[in-house]
């Protein structure tokens, strides 16, 4: 009999690992062979004798939850994509396991990170929790507050006031973007030579395809990887897809297309959802900078012109109330007219360069809202409207 359980409990596990999409169920696969095979382990060793008549079954699930929960915040944890950020590395439905003590884990209920093995370089992917998610509105989705609220501004709308909810780092959403800045790095973008500089990974650019009145075929759509909502049409001119360089001769060389060219923003076109959000820096998704991402220790002279871009370091990563008041700037009620930074911080950006929400939208990362360092697909699987539930074999233990 007790082959039975082993079995049914096995499958449950493993049921639960791919429901949950975490991995770290599957520790209690050990649990389940000492439980009902081996029997080798006194579990209740820690418990008093009082209670040692608890049933083998609920002390195996108090032990998987301790552990899995002591993992998770000390070692590696699994996280799940759902955006096309970081296409084709990444995509929506990949489940990839964390590594927490590469760079340090973050030690829980404190601000406290241990020492990890190794430093961030030019090229990682990092998962961290989403800079501007402390923010968070009831029903507004993947969108953060601060983003309704710059679209409020922009559209004169006055009567924005949504109830917000605080939430702290660690609750906040788990986001993937590529390193590609280091503290004391200078960073500019420029859309004629952005894609001949990058070489820490495949990056997507949308391009602007013009057909003779034909569309893709629906095949050749899903050949590239795309789903429908991917392909944006724009009247009169033609779609927009997001494709790799590999992907771009493919779709230039079919009978429907008559032309085809990136579609990169105007250098002289500035876009106020881009980070810092002011009219004194006209950049674009495409033109950035020139901007120095801060580095622990290091001091800036602040002005009047260039506190947009370190106003929410100040305020709210590192904890200060700063005023402006006459044309001075007041740093916890003392005028400042300098700033020393208390940690390190990071330029991340998306492999999906046209569509990623990374530090062109909401600026700097902080070292204290890093999570770890991806290491590779475990699982993936996606759900889609009208599609049967769909096992990407071929991505599976793919490495990051």
């Amino acid at each position: 009999m007790r082959w039975f359980w082993f079995a049914t409990f096995t499958l449950i596990c493993s049921l639960l690992s791919v429901f949950f999409r975490q991995p770290l169920i599957l520790i209690g696969e050990i649990l389940i062979v000492d439980l009902f095979i081996t029997r080798k382990i006194k579990w209740l060793f820690w418990f008093p004798q009082s209670v040692h008549r608890v049933p083998g079954w609920l002390n195996m699930i108090l032990w998987l939850a301790i552990t899995v929960w002591v993992i998770r915040v000390l070692a590696i944890d699994s996280l799940t994509i759902e955006t096309t950020a970081n296409k084709p590395a990444l995509q929506p439905g990949d489940n990839i396991l964390v590594s927490k003590v590469h760079f340090g884990p973050r030690l829980p209920f404190t601000s406290y990170r241990l020492s990890g093995f190794t430093s961030i370089k030019r090229g990682d992917l990092l998962a961290f929790n989403f800079p501007e998610g402390d923010s968070i509105v009831a029903d507004a989705g993947p969108v953060s507050y601060y983003a309704l609220k710059r679209r409020s501004l922009s559209d004169n709308d006055t009567l924005f006031n949504p109830a917000v909810t605080f939430q702290k780092i660690n609750n906040r959403v788990p986001e993937v973007s590529r390193c590609v800045g280091l503290p004391g790095d200078t960073i500019f973008i420029h859309s004629a030579d952005e894609g001949k500089r990058y070489r820490y990974a495949i990056q997507q650019y949308d391009y602007l395809v013009e057909m003779n009145g034909q569309l893709l075929p629906d095949y050749f759509v899903k050949m590239l990887g795309l789903t429908g909502s991917e392909v944006q049409f724009i009247s009169g001119l033609g779609c927009l897809l997001p494709l790799q360089p590999g992907q771009v001769i493919q779709v230039r060389q079919r009978p429907e297309v008559t032309a085809l060219a990136p579609y990169f923003m105007d250098s002289a076109k500035g876009d106020y959802n881009i980070f810092p959000h002011d009219v004194r820096y006209p950049w674009n998704r495409d033109n950035f900078g020139l901007v120095i991402v801060p580095r622990k220790g290091d001091s800036i002279r602040l002005t009047l012109l260039n506190l947009c871009i370190y106003q929410r370091i100040i305020e709210a990563y590192e904890n200060n109330r700063l005023e402006e008041r006459q044309g001075q700037i007041f740093i916890n009620g003392s005028q400042a007219d300098t700033y020393t930074f208390k940690q390190d911080y990071f330029f991340v950006l998306g492999d999906n360069r046209h569509h990623s929400r990374d530090s062109r939208h909401w600026g700097f990362l902080p070292k204290d809202h890093i999570i770890g360092k991806p290491l590779f697909i475990w699982f993936s699987a996606t759900k889609r409207a009208g599609e049967h539930f769909r096992i990407y074999w071929n991505r599976i233990l793919n490495i990051l």
